[in-house]
């Protein structure tokens, strides 16, 4: 486990370099904004705690308005749910923590004194097994949840750092997140934009108090760093961030999740906006079908970047791409997809199948796999040479075409003699001969019939229920938004005779969109 982190912020902010891309996001207005790098969702590309690797983040809470957030960890190859739990940032707050792994586990880990929902345990959050396995590497996805209408609200005042750097009242904090709140008499969350705590009174006695929630400030600034102590390499970046995209307040309990039959737990909010349980998103609370929005601002036609595969005696630049395609667990019918999780069986399909004489409807609308179309260029403009054929006679069989796919929630790409990440699995993409750097173009292809699936509250799903799951039914609506996809080069530099001079960088991918949102 990597033991020497501490908490860095990464400064310097990287401008845009192409038309159509910023680092931050107007989702609500359809239009890219300027690059302030502040937003009320951010997206960490890429974690890692792959082969000595760990994985850090910083959150900055810019505002002088206290701030309510879920931080969710999703693994790579299905982006479902690994580890998530909550953060209370007052104004002006730090939360900073890393992602490693701690024998057979993998832990989110800090030293940070900010209100967490659960409490933060000795040691670190572990990751539960549920959704451990594969769960080395993914992305982070990071969600304001809403601000208290008032800073001197009582969960405002309990989450307020003292002259020490301690918060006056974590566990009050926390009691704004059991489920089951009722106004002025239980602590939990009531609906999107109430909840109740025991607010600590001067004599030691709480009483049940309100909360009133509304839709948060765009102050996060989030920035992350992947690091090993086995190479010495270290490289981070800001997170992409997304300015307004939640419309209102998503507060949501802590306690229960969709698979409990609980739409307004901690599976909300997520990337399609606040809870589905209209019960719940009163207040108002933010509302959902916000993807399709998200999809316009960061889908892409094509990334651009550069590649590096450069030996030179002891001295070697590599490179891994990472391209990372958020959201794509709410393309598929969850139930479904979790029994195949469950039992191994391709319960999940794009075309429906028959179980035990059950049939089972279509329930994967994902734009994975993706089609990938690589433009792979030297600096000397030189591309890849395809020879020319002959005349033939005919008939003949039809050439082959390599196609390459991006199959994955996140995808790398390995372009050096030797791996920068230590990804599990990654891609090789043809490159030039004798070419040992360059920079590629990449479109990609969304598999046919993608859809959006929402649960539908107040139902019960019967096909479901056959597999022992007493859960909502969804409905899956078709889109036709390009397929978001964000991320970087991770470059290496390395040196067989002086290790301690080894360095890296991550240059963000520029993006080209046929129709500028």
């Amino acid at each position: 486990m990597n033991t020497n982190f501490k908490p860095l912020g990464i400064a310097a902010a990287v401008a845009a370099v192409s038309a159509g891309y910023a680092g931050m996001a107007n989702a609500q207005s359809g239009a890219l904004a300027a690059e302030t790098r502040l937003g009320d969702l951010a997206i960490v590309p890429y974690y890692t705690v792959q082969e000595g690797y760990a994985t850090g983040v910083n959150v900055i809470n810019s505002s002088n308005r206290t701030q309510a957030l879920k931080i969710r960890l999703r693994r790579a190859e299905d982006s479902m749910d690994a580890l998530d739990f909550n953060v209370v940032l007052s104004p002006n707050d730090v939360y900073t923590g890393f992602v490693a792994l701690a024998g057979d586990d993998i832990k989110f880990i800090s030293n940070d004194n900010s209100c967490t929902a659960p409490a933060y345990p000795a040691g670190g959050f572990v990751m539960p097994n549920i959704y451990r396995e594969g769960a080395e590497t993914g992305y982070i996805e990071i969600l304001s949840m809403g601000s208290p209408v008032s800073e001197t609200s009582a969960v405002a005042v309990a989450a307020k750092h003292d002259a020490t750097g301690v918060p006056a009242d974590c566990t009050g904090v926390r009691d704004n997140f059991f489920k089951g709140g009722v106004s002025a008499t239980t602590r939990g969350v009531v609906n999107s934009a109430l909840t109740v705590q025991r607010a600590l009174q001067a004599d030691g006695s709480r009483v049940p108090t309100d909360n009133d929630w509304e839709e948060a400030v765009n102050s996060l600034k989030v920035s992350y760093f992947i690091k090993s102590d086995e190479t010495g390499v270290e490289f981070g970046d800001n997170a992409v961030h997304v300015e307004n995209y939640f419309d209102g307040p998503a507060m949501t309990n802590q306690q229960l999740g969709v698979f409990d039959g609980d739409l307004c737990g901690f599976d909300h909010p997520d990337l399609n906006g606040g809870s589905p349980d209209p019960t719940c998103a009163a207040g108002p609370g933010a509302t959902v079908g916000l993807y399709d929005s998200l999809r316009t601002v960061l889908g892409a036609q094509t990334l651009i970047n550069d590649w590096s595969a450069n030996s030179s005696g002891d001295f070697t630049v590599d490179t891994d791409w990472v391209v990372t395609i958020p959201g794509q667990y709410l393309m598929v019918d969850l139930p479904f997809f979790q029994v195949g999780l469950d039992t191994g069986i391709d319960v999940c399909t794009r075309t429906g199948t028959v179980i035990d004489g059950n049939t089972i409807p279509a329930c994967d609308f994902r734009d994975i796999p993706m089609t990938a179309s690589f433009t792979v260029y030297d600096r000397e403009e030189q591309g890849i040479i395809v020879e020319e054929g002959d005349l033939v006679v005919s008939p003949q069989p039809p050439s082959e075409i390599p196609v390459d796919v991006l199959d994955k929630e996140v995808n790398v790409l390995q372009w050096g003699t030797a791996p920068v990440l230590n990804a599990p699995a990654f891609i090789e993409v043809p490159k030039p001969d004798g070419a040992r750097f360059g920079w590629t173009s990449l479109a990609a292809t969304s598999s046919p019939d993608t859809r959006v699936c929402e649960y539908v509250p107040g139902t019960v799903n019967p096909i479901g229920a056959v597999f022992g799951y007493d859960i909502p039914a969804m409905t899956c609506a078709p889109v036709t938004s390009p397929a978001p996809m964000v991320g970087f080069v991770a470059w290496q530099r390395a040196f067989a005779d002086l290790p301690a001079a080894n360095y890296g960088r991550i240059v963000r991918h520029s993006r080209t969109q046929s129709v500028t949102p």
